[in-house]
């Protein structure tokens, strides 16, 4: 995997949501570890999660009875949002990027962490001592 561009709604990457499991192994090859865990939401999918622990990265297929992408999980420090390595960014910093690229409504939690979340772009960073650790981000809901 060369490419770590973040894009929200879309993918990371060459990877883009809707894609299936069998096209990702086919491209990244077997993942260091897959499991199926039940989903958050009330509509009986499964979900099937593979990691990757060479590219720092898990990709989470949801379906009924073909699953698809449709969550990625990243702590990878290569990862580049809006032309911006975000990983070195702290904070502000990033929710300075957010806002002079458009987004400027997010939600602060702190009650599991400390994470900013931009629902328009289903996107979540996750924060210690106000440095970015992990992203989490999914495909359009609904």
């Amino acid at each position: 995997m060369e490419n770590y561009i973040i894009e929200p709604l879309k993918g990371y990457g060459d990877f883009q949501f809707g894609m299936s499991i069998d096209e990702v192994v086919e491209s990244l090859g077997q993942p260091s570890n897959q499991e199926e865990i039940e989903s958050a939401y009330d509509d009986g999918n499964h979900i099937i999660v593979l990691d990757y622990e060479d590219f720092d990265l898990s990709m989470y297929f949801e379906g009924d009875t073909v699953q698809r992408l449709a969550n990625f999980y990243t702590v990878n420090d290569e990862s580049v949002l809006f032309g911006a390595k975000i990983f070195d960014l702290n904070k502000d910093q990033l929710i300075e990027l957010m806002k002079e690229n458009g987004y400027e409504d997010f939600v602060e939690d702190k009650e599991d962490g400390d994470c900013v979340s931009y629902d328009e772009l289903n996107i979540d960073f996750y924060f210690d001592n106000n440095q970015l650790v992990e992203v989490f981000w999914e495909c359009q809901r609904g």
